[in-house]
């Protein structure tokens, strides 16, 4: 019988497999990272007094639920201060915490490292426009390595994507990320802590999705947050699964007046969540 093509990579695969299975071979695992690791039990916890020290005096909140951070306003003893927490939060042995302090640590580190950037490149007027390097070999503000952590150097992207999406796999944690824009979810009004962490998300959640920088209604059409769309991974690939995802969320009165049938459109304003001169 002639040896077809298929049949012939068929043998081939099988032999492989039979190999294999006969000297008991086996890939190397994948060495785990020291942010990857916990200890359940411990009772430990970070001081997060300086985040909180710095949200207070220098958090606005407009009569729209928009919070603000007067970065212009920020004296220069208070960077001091930021850039001293964020030295501490580096040098912390994370892998020492429970995974909900982790969370914490995790989002507020986030939120301190996009402040401090903004603060280094005040007057800009959105994030988006910081960049780094010379053309063509630019790095935009959220892929640029801004922190080093136990010699390890971390992006934005980096403390979003390889560390809290991969340990903690919970599309809420998109809620506690503010991007030092109006159109994204608010700087919490004080740090996140191991034992308020869900709740502090949830109420995160609802906050924004029952914002009009979340989600509302115009002339028949849906408007939703570029948010939903830019991690379909979390909130789904079309606007059934996104509303699906977010639905718990949404108070009553809006939920009643979705239709499925809407025509969705996305936005998302990028200007600075810029707060300088509204401090009473």
């Amino acid at each position: 019988m002639a040896l077809t093509r298929r049949s012939f990579i068929a043998l081939h695969l099988s032999l492989i497999c039979s190999a294999c299975s006969a000297n008991k071979i086996h890939l190397p695992k994948t060495k785990e990272k020291w942010w990857q690791r916990y200890s359940n039990q411990s009772k430990k916890f970070v001081d997060h007094n300086s985040w909180a020290y710095l949200l207070k005096k220098y958090l606005v909140i407009t009569p729209e639920r928009n919070h603000l951070f007067a970065y212009g306003d920020v004296t220069l003893e208070d960077k001091e201060r930021l850039d001293v927490y964020l030295h501490n939060l580096s040098s912390f042995p994370v892998e020492n915490l429970s995974r909900r302090e982790q969370y914490a640590y995790w989002l507020n580190f986030y939120n301190a490292v996009a402040v401090r950037l903004i603060l280094s490149r005040y007057l800009v007027l959105s994030i988006q426009d910081i960049k780094f390097g010379f053309p063509p070999f630019t790095n935009d503000a959220f892929n640029e390595k801004l922190i080093d952590i136990r010699n390890e150097k971390f992006s934005l992207s980096d403390l979003r994507h390889k560390v809290l999406l991969q340990l903690f796999d919970d599309p809420r944690l998109h809620y506690g990320l503010c991007d030092a824009a109006l159109g994204s979810p608010n700087i919490p009004i004080k740090p996140f802590t191991g034992d308020w962490v869900d709740r502090m998300l949830d109420g995160a959640a609802l906050d924004f999705i029952n914002h009009s920088k979340g989600l509302f209604i115009e002339n028949g059409e849906l408007v939703l947050s570029e948010l939903f769309r830019k991690y379909p991974i979390e909130f789904g690939r079309d606007k059934a699964s996104q509303l699906s995802t977010i639905k718990n969320y949404i108070v009553p009165g809006t939920l009643k007046k979705i239709d499925t049938k809407m025509p969705v459109r996305y936005q998302f304003d990028w200007s600075l969540n810029d707060g300088t001169g509204m401090l009473d």
